[in-house]
């Protein structure tokens, strides 16, 4: 292989980013989708091996992004998340099973409804954390939900993954995968009282050309070993972002640092994300329409029961239902399971995550227009 080969694809790659992201931001069409729509584009004027030159960005994207929100928390809010369980299982029935039972009912095919319905359960948590952040919500009442809710579908994710194999292997991945989240919990309690250790010599080196180094080599190197022993990298890395102080030249320093990196690698994830799918349309449109309206309808009903649940406002909790529409990465890993459902799920997911980003834009100008009851 030729290095000016790399270097013409690779450089042709990030160029197509830019122009099409430049282009579409006019028309106010998120960064997010701008990079998916290039990946549609890249399939007629790249080779499949381009995506080889920055695999490195693409499996990264997701832990840095799960790092820089957890950089928002610190161990008193997250620990005062426990009030997310009931939100959570709220968010778990109602677009799991009502999905199950359509879908069946058109298929009559058990395994093809339990993996569509896997895959249209969770929300995407690049796509929803990485909207939170462009559009400055994480500050809003309603950001803790979402990530707390994104959190608990990471782990129920988890377990559908190792409970849905016939093989007895994943019985290892499953016991692995628990054993590993103990030990990870037990770390991060410990961790509470050392951190600040760590942290005084995180600080002395913030400003050396190395510190970039150490960040993203721990990180990867946690995250790597969690995603191997069967549990979350995105959780790993949230946790790893909890540890560093708000106020700490750690903190600083990653943020100056390091964004531009989340950046990058983002890119490059969603890009791949439509250039590596197969796209067809050759579908049963009456089980597409029928699964697009109710994963719609399901998510904004779980999300605003769960946002009242959670004590959030009327406005807060219509914010919040319309902010969490997009499918994403977790459901192309259960189409990954069966198949036949790769192209259905494709276009959900395509189709969800442009409804989805629009309604996100658009949802503080909808809540804004339901009044808040006057308090007594």
């Amino acid at each position: 292989m030729h290095s000016h080969e790399i270097l013409l694809w690779v450089g042709g790659l990030f160029s197509l980013l830019f122009v099409i992201s430049a282009v579409l931001k006019f028309v106010k069409v998120p960064y997010i989708l701008s990079f998916m729509l290039a990946g549609i584009l890249g399939k007629e004027l790249f080779p499949e091996k381009v995506l080889n030159w920055v695999v490195i960005l693409e499996h990264s994207a997701v832990v840095l992004l799960f790092f820089f929100i957890g950089l928002e928390y610190s161990f008193e809010r997250l620990f005062g998340m426990r009030r997310i369980l009931k939100p959570g299982m709220v968010d778990l029935f109602l677009n799991f099973f009502p999905i199950l039972f359509v879908s069946y009912a058109l298929t009559k095919d058990l395994l093809f409804s339990l993996v569509v319905s896997s895959a249209l359960y969770p929300s995407s948590t690049s796509i929803v954390a990485k909207l939170l952040s462009d559009y400055k919500r994480l500050v809003l009442a309603e950001a803790d939900l979402l990530i707390g809710i994104l959190i608990f579908e990471d782990l129920v994710c988890v377990i559908l993954l190792s409970v849905m194999s016939v093989s007895v292997s994943n019985a290892f991945v499953m016991l692995k995968s628990l054993l590993f989240l103990l030990l990870i919990s037990l770390i991060f309690y410990l961790i509470r009282d050392l951190a600040h250790k760590a942290i005084n010599y995180t600080d002395s080196i913030s400003q050396e050309p190395i510190f970039p180094f150490m960040v993203v080599g721990f990180l990867l190197l946690l995250s790597g070993l969690g995603e191997w022993m069967g549990a979350s990298s995105a959780l790993i890395a949230f946790l790893l972002g909890v540890v560093v102080p708000e106020n700490s030249l750690t903190y600083r320093a990653v943020e100056e640092k390091l964004s531009d990196l989340k950046e990058l690698s983002l890119g490059v994830f969603f890009f791949s994300f439509t250039f590596s799918s197969t796209i067809t349309f050759e579908q049963n449109i009456l089980l597409l329409f029928a699964l697009l309206v109710l994963s719609i309808i399901t998510k904004v009903i779980s999300t605003y029961a769960g946002a009242r649940f959670y004590g959030l406002s009327k406005r807060a909790s219509i914010r919040a239902s319309l902010s969490f529409l997009p499918r994403g990465e977790f459901s192309l890993i259960f189409a990954s399971l069966l198949p036949t459902t790769q192209p259905l799920v494709f276009l959900l997911v395509l189709i969800s995550s442009v409804i989805g980003s629009v309604s996100f834009i658009y949802a503080p100008k909808v809540a804004s227009l339901f009044k808040e009851k006057p308090k007594v």
